[in-house]
């Protein structure tokens, strides 16, 4: 590009890249700078928990020639016992390295869309209380300028832009569990394609089948069990065998790289944008991974920015149109927030006599025909402080036929 870009894009992975698209057929001129080059991994969640998004992009049927397998099913497992149910329709577990590559190349068959790649943003550029630009430094040490009507950061939970901006983060939340997953090869596989969790001992597990024999394994732990995994990788897997079936599974299965890890993911908002800048993905908002809801999330907002830009290019006013993409952010992203809260806050190991009394009637017919009749009013009962969660549940049974 010869010109000034209409809109800077700093960080090219889901959320940024996703929205170079979408400003790609509108024909702005885009460009892209990410300090990573792709395809490349990064720290993540790795569960779609719909393809909705995915189509609209036009990559869905890019994503799933890499070979995944679609998940249909979901099942929980507690102790020794498990519930299984299908899902309202499949979705895909994608490397973050296959899938954000996927998304790039889309972003830059649009002929106005240019992306930077090895380039770290270390300066905003601003003149009367507006941010104009960026300098950023490439591999070789050079210092570029580069000018824009708006900057997007899309970097991430510890994003630089909204650092230089002075985005505020409100409904914050620390760090709950430390997040540890690995990439195994071989696991032995159950007979449908299926997201498994697991609830043990306080612990979450997470299966998550991708293409035929690679399943990516996830753990979230107790907090003082981080140093614990840290220095002794070896124990991820000594606490996965623990599960229920996952001794025999592993036995033939091997780490493909290494156990990846971190302390926890902090949960806020930040304030969406202001005076030439605005902010996409986990730089705007960030929760635990336990709910699978990251990706999602970040696509959705990058959809809601597209709407927002469009509407400043015909004219309206950028003050008024942040403010309410953000409410609008703020409303689709808050019941998936709140549940993820109240999940990983009340999240506790079952006490033996809670768990002895699950088992005996896991396996007994005769308690779940007493019982199916009376979960759903049960569950409006139990979920009373967080509607969300009976909400959640009788949206998705609609799709089995459900009638409110």
């Amino acid at each position: 590009m010869n010109s000034n870009p209409d809109v800077i894009i700093v960080g090219a992975r889901v959320a940024g890249a996703s929205l170079a698209i979408l400003l790609g057929r509108m024909g702005k001129k885009v460009l892209l700078l990410d300090k990573a080059a792709f395809p490349s991994d990064t720290l993540s969640t790795h569960h779609l928990s719909h393809l909705e998004y995915v189509k609209k992009l036009d990559v869905l049927e890019e994503v799933e020639a890499s070979g995944l397998r679609k998940i249909n099913r979901m099942r929980t497992y507690i102790g020794d016992s498990f519930i299984e149910g299908p899902r309202a329709s499949y979705t895909l577990i994608p490397r973050r390295d296959q899938f954000d590559h996927v998304l790039v190349k889309k972003a830059l068959s649009y002929p106005t869309v240019d992306l930077k790649e090895g380039y770290i943003v270390n300066d905003i550029l601003k003149a009367h209380d507006r941010v104009q630009g960026v300098k950023a430094q490439d591999k070789k040490g050079n210092v570029h300028e580069f000018k824009a009507s708006l900057v997007v950061g899309a970097d991430g939970k510890n994003s630089f832009i909204a650092q230089e901006a002075g985005a505020k983060k409100y409904n914050e939340q620390s760090p709950v569990r430390p997040v540890f997953y690995g990439y195994y090869h071989n696991v032995q596989p159950i007979v449908e394609p299926t997201t498994e969790i697991f609830l043990n001992k306080g612990r979450i597990g997470f299966l998550f089948p991708m293409e035929p024999g690679v399943d990516c394994l996830g753990l979230e732990v107790l907090p003082y069990e981080f140093s614990e995994i840290a220095k002794n990788p070896e124990r991820f897997e000594e606490i996965y065998r623990q599960f229920y079936g996952m001794e025999s599974r592993l036995a033939q299965a091997s780490l493909q790289g290494r156990i990846i890890g971190t302390t926890g993911m902090p949960n806020f908002y930040r304030e969406a944008g202001g005076n030439g800048w605005a902010l996409v993905g986990d730089a705007a908002h960030s929760k635990d991974p336990s709910t699978g809801l990251g990706m999602n999330d970040a696509l959705m907002q990058s959809f809601l920015l597209a709407e927002a830009i469009e509407a400043w290019d015909n004219g309206g006013s950028w003050r008024e149109l942040i403010k309410r993409f953000q409410k609008q952010r703020d409303e689709n992203l808050g019941p998936g927030y709140r549940l993820t809260l109240d999940y990983i806050q009340s999240r506790r190991a079952l006490t033996s006599q809670e768990e002895s009394l699950f088992q005996a009637m896991a396996a007994n017919p005769m308690v779940w025909n007493k019982v199916v009749p009376h979960l759903p009013q049960l569950l409006k009962q139990q979920s009373q402080h967080m509607p969300e969660l009976y909400g959640s549940v009788e949206h998705e049974a609609k799709s089995f036929g459900f009638e409110y």
